[in-house]
């Protein structure tokens, strides 16, 4: 069991290194596939009297998925953003393998020997994933807040969120994954073209290009951002904004009374996604930018309702 919790932990590294040669670190071969198989190993190297104690088969794949994933993480191979989110998969799908091929062993006559050949799965799902081709897709995220305050309170704090000092923002689960927290937003001129130049930790910088404008209610913008400002250590190239797979590309923001004294800003973010596991990356997108969002307009219900400050 010891040899296969090791092997387990090996073959980990092993597919990780194949599917990063083949630019495959976002399919359904290396979320879905590989932890199958790693979730097989233990059983494969197991005898058939280690097998009747089917409670340790629930755990072995839990031990070679989370040592594979600190090794991972301390030797900078993937960031904590992406472990976060395939970790769940891993997991789930690391137990499942464990118990079909315990059963797989214990009923094959010749000790699951033929067993085996299934360590050649994920390749030949890389293979055959080869020929599949993502294309873009495109959702958006609406996150809203009520405020008490004047419009012209709201507004102000709109177009420009200056200097946020760490006391200003809540903790939240964006944070905890490692997404640098935004520091400033300043908005060059009104209108049409104006430009709001944004800055987050470590050092991330790009621009919101106005391509609508509606004083005092909203304004819609194109976001612009060049990779390589990004320094390369700061964002997993899975996660990477201006990457090949994943973009935040426009927003808005919206301004509408609701009820005496109040107004309800609508903060939207339009991103890309190009992976061939679409309905799971934007549950992840969906939710990420809905918690980073929601922080944003945080900052500015407590600028607005508390304007001394």
């Amino acid at each position: 069991m010891l040899i296969g919790l090791a092997a387990g932990v090996a073959y980990a590294f092993l597919a990780m290194l194949v599917v990063s040669a083949n630019k495959k670190g976002v399919s359904l071969t290396y979320i879905y596939v590989l932890p199958l198989i790693l979730g097989a190993i233990p059983a494969l190297f197991s005898t058939r009297e280690q097998l009747q104690a089917y409670k340790d088969y629930l755990l072995l794949p839990w031990g070679i998925v989370l040592t594979f994933f600190f090794l991972c993480f301390i030797n900078g191979f993937e960031g904590m953003i992406c472990l976060v989110i395939i970790i769940g998969p891993f997991l789930l799908l690391g137990t499942l393998g464990a118990l079909i091929f315990r059963l797989l062993k214990l009923r094959d006559a010749g000790g699951g020997t033929r067993l085996y050949a299934s360590l050649l799965l994920p390749v030949l799902a890389l293979l055959a994933e080869s020929f599949s081709h993502p294309v873009d897709q495109f959702h958006t995220v609406a996150t809203s807040v009520r405020i008490k305050a004047s419009r012209a309170q709201v507004w102000a704090n709109i177009r420009n969120v200056r200097s946020i000092q760490p006391g200003e923002i809540a903790p939240h689960f964006v944070h905890l994954i490692g997404v640098p927290k935004p520091l400033d937003g300043a908005l060059d001129h009104d209108g049409i073209g104006g430009i709001r130049r944004i800055t987050w930790e470590k050092g991330i910088r790009f621009q919101e290009r106005i391509t609508a404008w509606h004083d005092s209610t909203g304004f819609a913008y194109d976001i612009d951002v060049d990779p390589a400002s990004i320094p390369p250590t700061t964002l997993d190239e899975h996660v990477m904004i201006g990457g090949e797979y994943f973009d935040v590309v426009r927003g808005s923001y919206a301004l509408v009374p609701a009820g005496a004294g109040h107004y309800r800003v609508t903060l939207t973010c339009t991103y890309r996604i190009t992976t061939n596991l679409p309905t799971y990356s934007r549950w992840w997108a969906d939710f990420v930018l809905n918690d980073f969002n929601a922080m944003i307009l945080e900052v500015i219900q407590h600028r607005s309702e508390q304007p001394a400050a």
